[in-house]
């Protein structure tokens, strides 16, 4: 494979089942005018995306989407005549399919309908040998509306919604109009058994998807009651780190990335700007932050140090004294760290060039554990200031984050296509799951006492669309499995989930 095993598994594993749920844009959006964002809005409750479901009923979703896709498709398979080659049966055929295709289509992009030219033309085409002057009445309207209607998130709250997807009733009412043509064709007897083991497969089918779904649900909301707040118009918050009572973060925005700082239930976002914000870290009063141009370079706040240049990724340790951050060499990320209570003192690589660096945390005394990949799975590797590097024997995990007392490691690890976290009692090796969730829990950042991790989660949302969650554990080691939600200004303080 010219990409490489990790490339497709990425894509199979996490994109497709996601994509495939209608999960890998805004779920909620209407302006896709898809089915699957419409069921979304009728049936998921989601606290910053869905507020007023018509009703708060995931299970619905999970059986009523595969049902009313399949009602969509089947009839486009099972009137396909395998006997027929007629020019006029292989042209409503192939329409009926493309038409049956986009309107099941999960993330139905705009540019995406230029593919109703084909299928208009085929069914025209069939129906030149009759003075069809009603199938043109009906045919034509229903192309331009299907072309030229969209969606709209105006107005669609409730049942509400129905009204919000004219494109997506064009698009039934077109397919409903192929195969009303492909009925009037004349079946062979022959093909009949055929039909029937189709059917009996596709019926299979839709059984298997609902019992996915079903699956899915487990767990995939448990997070709403750890969430920090976020205005509606945020897209994702992303790279949380503290600073005093302080959540810094990245936000995406509708005009971009912007640094973010949550405190006291309100959030704060950098003003407009032509460069993008894209990472952030902090220590004591000051920050770092990754800022985008003509290179990335990271500058401080305030701003009594010098830039570093074709830098990314910045992280402090805890006590202020050293910053690590990731510079490309030839396509590939190597960890560097400067001196910053030694000015005078040069930045100098800690990894080598082969060596495909991800994130990185500090511990207490200066040594790193960072996430890494030489082409493979990625895993957890640590280093001295010397660049001595040594495997911790965990793979497929990226984002380490070390508590302030050097005590625990909070790290997320891929199983079944899903980031979740664990945590790893650096005294005694033993680990933890944190969460359990069939979403993405990633990027942990550690609260200066060391008993709570805020961390990113795309649960209930589109695909590494995050937002903040804020979790608790105890300090002798042992997850927080008795303690009662507990309301914080601003935040969603809950019950850590029991190891297993």
């Amino acid at each position: 494979m010219t990409f490489g095993w990790e490339l497709h598994r990425t894509y199979l594993f996490q994109v497709l089942p996601a994509s495939l749920r209608g999960e890998g844009l805004d779920p909620y959006n209407l302006r896709a005018a898809s089915l699957s964002s419409l069921l979304h809005r009728l049936f998921i409750y989601e606290p910053g995306l869905n507020l007023h479901p018509t009703i708060n009923a995931p299970r619905l979703f999970a059986v009523c989407h595969p049902l009313l896709q399949m009602a969509i498709l089947a009839p486009a398979l099972l009137l396909a005549n395998p006997n027929e080659t007629s020019p006029r049966q292989l042209h409503l055929e192939w329409a009926a399919i493309l038409l049956a295709t986009l309107a099941i289509s999960t993330s139905p992009g705009s540019y995406l309908f230029t593919l109703l030219i084909l299928p208009a033309c085929l069914v025209l085409s069939s129906l030149q040998q009759e003075k069809p002057y009603l199938s043109f009445a009906i045919l034509l309207p229903l192309y331009a509306a299907a072309g030229f209607l969209g969606g709209t998130n105006t107005g669609g709250e409730g049942w509400l919604a129905l009204l919000a997807v004219p494109r997506l009733y064009a698009l039934i009412l077109l397919c409903v109009f192929t195969y009303a043509l492909l009925i009037r064709q004349q079946p062979r007897e022959n093909s009949k058994i055929n039909r029937r083991v189709w059917a009996v497969a596709l019926a299979v089918f839709v059984a298997f998807s609902i019992a996915g779904n079903l699956r899915h649900l487990q767990g995939l909301y448990a997070d709403y009651q750890w969430r920090i707040s976020a205005p509606k118009d945020v897209y994702m918050m992303v790279d949380p780190a503290i600073q005093e009572d302080k959540v810094l973060s990245i936000a995406m925005l509708g005009d971009g990335y912007h640094s973010a700082v949550t405190h006291l239930g309100t959030v704060q976002f950098s003003s407009a700007s032509p460069d993008d914000y894209l990472a952030v870290t902090a220590a004591n009063s000051e920050s770092w932050i990754e800022q985008t141009g003509h290179e990335s370079t990271i500058v401080s706040t305030p701003q009594v140090r010098s830039n570093i240049r074709q830098a990314e990724s910045p992280v402090a340790s805890f006590d202020g004294r050293w910053l690590a951050f990731l510079r490309e060499d030839s396509g590939r990320a190597r960890l560097w760290v400067r001196a910053l209570d030694q000015p005078d003192k040069a930045d100098r690589p800690l990894t080598p060039p082969g060596l495909n660096v991800f994130e990185m945390s500090f511990l207490p005394a200066g040594d790193l554990i960072f996430a890494a990949s030489f082409g493979g799975p990625p895993g957890l590797f640590t280093t001295d200031q010397a660049g001595n590097i040594r495997s911790l024997g965990i793979n497929d995990a990226r984002y380490p984050a070390i508590s302030p007392d050097g005590h625990w490691l909070a790290y997320s690890q891929l199983q079944g296509g899903n980031w979740n976290l664990w945590l790893r009692d650096l005294n005694n090796g033993q680990t933890h799951r944190f969460t359990h969730a069939p979403c993405n829990n990633i990027e942990p950042a550690w609260t200066s006492d060391s008993e709570t991790l805020i961390y990113a989660s795309d649960c209930g949302r589109a695909l590494w669309f995050t937002v903040l969650c804020r979790r608790s554990i105890k300090v002798d080691g042992t997850l927080d499995t008795e303690r009662q939600s507990l309301q914080k200004p601003g935040f969603a303080v809950g019950t850590a989930l029991a190891a297993k």
